[in-house]
């Protein structure tokens, strides 16, 4: 049997998510990782879709971060992440995946693509031969990503609405004193709000992959203010807590 492949982009935090569920099930897999517009190839090649994080196993590709969760659930030997007496985990993990994740990566992405060039030595993981064509592109890769991920005036200010909005909501969930977000012990829920925060928040447990030392200026504002709130300390101790990286393949 083939150890299963994850085609990421390594910095990602939908690639994260699934790398973390992986590795806290003792999953043994091998990580390719690629720059944004070269791992949809890898993926169709895979899978038949053009999105990251897909795993690719001898019984078929998976290639959607939830869907990885659950497969690491029937495949792993941790815990679950959604134990069938809370039902709600399934509902809170899917509002975080659909409405929390695509606007901390927007609100990212707007402080970083006006300095991807000077940004890209940083990047790790990924083929050499994509950090040489990302670097000579760098403007033509970011105005793509822009109007891929919707990155403009109206875009930036309708997920700052919407982080804040999960935010309060969380720290609301948090004020009755709770260790987690459904029950006592850690799920999905968990693992999929702090593992999507990661953008917002930078743990350091993502220095290998998520190197934010010196952020620019507006996003580290972003990052203080998201930090100071009591769902982003949440994010931060999910990862302190419950991150253990196990030793995976990276190509």
């Amino acid at each position: 049997m083939a150890m299963p492949r994850l085609i990421t982009i390594p910095f990602s935090h939908y690639c994260d998510k699934a790398r973390w569920a992986l590795d806290r099930a003792g999953v043994a897999y091998v990580e390719e990782g690629h720059l944004p517009m070269f791992a949809w190839l890898p993926a169709l090649r895979a899978g038949r879709h053009r999105t990251v994080p897909t795993l690719a196993t001898d019984a078929g590709a998976v290639p959607d971060s939830t869907e990885i969760l659950r497969w690491c659930d029937r495949h792993g030997d941790a815990p679950p992440l959604f134990p069938p007496e809370l039902p709600e985990v399934a509902e809170l993990e899917e509002r975080f995946d659909r409405r929390w994740g695509p606007h901390t990566r927007r609100l990212a992405y707007h402080h970083l693509l006006p300095v991807l060039r000077a940004r890209i030595g940083g990047f790790r993981g990924v083929p050499p031969r994509e950090l040489a064509i990302t670097r000579a592109l760098a403007p033509a890769v970011a105005a793509m990503m822009r109007r891929g991920l919707g990155i403009d005036e109206a875009g930036v200010a309708r997920s700052t609405e919407r982080v804040a909005e999960i935010l309060a909501d969380v720290d609301a969930r948090l004020a009755d004193g709770r260790r987690y977000l459904c029950g006592d012990r850690f799920t999905a829920a968990d693992l999929t709000f702090a593992a999507l925060a990661a953008p917002l928040v930078h743990p350091p447990e993502l220095d290998e992959v998520m190197p934010m030392a010196d952020p620019p200026p507006g996003l580290a504002t972003l990052r203080d203010r998201v930090r100071a709130t009591a769902a982003g300390a949440f994010a931060l101790r999910m990862y302190a807590q419950h991150r253990a990286w196990r030793g995976s393949h990276r190509s």
